[in-house]
């Protein structure tokens, strides 16, 4: 059974859905769901219901320690949330009726005080180490250079504005699954095989880049080796969050079956995102 130290963001999501077309400078009915967000969170999430071990170290305000760890605890994810004063993080998504993200607004000025020291005793073990870029740069390489060689070490993206953090962690990633439009920002704009290439060549040698780009094709290359696969086609339901069970998938898949063929690794994520998009896995709790 995998045991799996994530560390990152967590907070909590709230998701507006839209009941008919968007119109802009009015009120516009929508339903909500609230739960549990940040990448890594979310990642933590789908480890755990796959049936791994899933710790979890992040940073909150006090006052919302208590609510959070028990959301995180009832997915089955083990939570370490250390106290860190400041404005509460928090993602608003306004989905659109036929499940794409018409806008999102992150406030998530707290993980920019995080420090190496608040959170590296959390994270010390030996199963795969699972990150995300919400914490600042010098946090990240500080995280990456602790670790022993023998420790997989693993990354998810998280936005466009916040992947160029990881930039200085490449050379110490086992894996690393971003969408198009963040792999651009690291690799410049090619096709997505080509940038999954490009960056694979970055990572330590053996690790594994999976580039994704919503309904259309998706690209996973380890050394010289690249495949490529395109999702099914679905009744989608929500866009947002599939990037998550993607790098859920396989981190999980290079954890419990590495010798697994790249194939079988991107067809795995594949599924899993396509299953969340349509609406096949449960949305956060």
């Amino acid at each position: 059974m995998p045991v799996f130290h994530i560390c990152g963001g967590c907070h909590l999501d709230r998701h507006l859905y839209l009941q008919g077309e968007a119109v802009p400078g009015r009120t516009n009915p929508a339903s909500q769901r609230i739960g549990i967000g940040g990448v890594a969170a979310n990642i933590a999430r789908h480890l755990a219901a796959r049936g791994g071990q899933a710790h979890f170290t992040g940073v909150q305000p006090a006052d919302e320690i208590s609510a959070l760890g028990t959301r995180l605890r009832a997915a089955g994810v083990d939570p370490n949330l250390i106290p860190l004063e400041g404005e509460v993080p928090g993602y608003t998504a306004i989905v659109a009726a036929d499940g794409e993200l018409v806008v999102g607004a992150a406030s998530m000025a707290l993980y920019d005080e995080v420090t190496p020291d608040m959170v590296l005793e959390g994270i010390i073990g030996d199963g795969p180490l699972v990150i995300d870029a919400n914490f600042p740069e010098s946090v990240l390489q500080a995280i990456c250079q602790a670790q022993p060689q023998t420790r997989p070490v693993f990354a998810a993206a998280t936005s466009v504005a916040k992947v160029g953090r990881l930039a200085g962690c490449l050379a110490r990633l086992d894996a690393l699954v971003l969408n198009r439009s963040e792999a651009a920002v690291l690799a410049g704009e090619a096709p997505v095989a080509g940038m999954a290439c490009a960056l694979a060549a970055r990572l330590r040698p053996g690790g594994a880049v999976l580039v994704s780009d919503g309904g259309n094709q998706a690209a996973l290359a380890r050394g010289d080796d690249c495949v490529t696969a395109s999702p099914p086609p679905l009744d989608l339901v929500r866009a947002n969050g599939a990037g998550d069970a993607m790098a859920a998938a396989l981190f999980w898949g290079l954890a419990a079956t590495p010798d697994a063929g790249l194939a079988a690794h991107l067809e795995a994520a594949v599924e899993a995102g396509a299953d969340f998009a349509a609406g096949r896995q449960a949305e956060q709790n």
